[in-house]
């Protein structure tokens, strides 16, 4: 993967990020399955022609995160 595509991941997963904890602000406080898996589907419609699979772009997010793994 090159740098730019890297970059285009990593910007398209903040925008996510910053959609998903805003939804989970509302009150009353939505599911956590109903209010994200739309979200993180209609940020990957835009980097899905990269060939970056929903898996991989959910990784990417967990990284970037500190949720889980090291970066390499």
């Amino acid at each position: 993967m090159t740098p730019e595509q890297e970059n285009a991941i990593r910007a398209q997963g903040r925008k996510c990020v910053e959609e998903i904890r805003q939804a989970m602000k509302a009150r009353p406080k939505p599911k956590w399955n109903d209010a994200v898996p739309p979200i993180l589907k209609k940020h990957h419609k835009k980097i899905e022609p990269m060939g970056v699979s929903l898996v991989a772009f959910v990784s990417s997010i967990g990284r970037m995160t500190g949720r889980y793994g090291v970066e390499t």
